[in-house]
């Protein structure tokens, strides 16, 4: 019963930090829109696009962790995502 109580928080704690670590990268995004909405590099219309794009991210990454398994095809659809998002976030912060 121990050793399943240990084994349970461990795999929790797991879950968890993974997730966070998932979340940085959306707050470094977030970080670099305020930043260019601040300096006005980045137009209010721009903004909603940015923030749509980077939900739709988030939600990819909410339904393939909804079955407690990410597959290769799943991770790789997101890293690309995400890279499309980043690019996003550059080239509106740089036209």
């Amino acid at each position: 019963m121990k050793n399943l109580f240990i084994a349970t928080a461990v795999l929790i704690s797991t879950i968890s930090f993974a997730q966070q670590r998932e979340d940085w990268n959306l707050r470094g995004e977030r970080k670099r829109t305020a930043q260019g909405i601040k300096s006005g590099e980045i137009k209010p219309r721009e903004a909603v696009a940015i923030k749509r794009q980077a939900r739709d991210v988030k939600q990819a990454k909410r339904y393939a962790l909804a079955d407690g398994k990410i597959t290769a095809k799943e991770r790789a659809n997101i890293a690309r995502q995400d890279r499309q998002l980043d690019r996003t976030i550059y080239r509106t912060k740089h036209n």
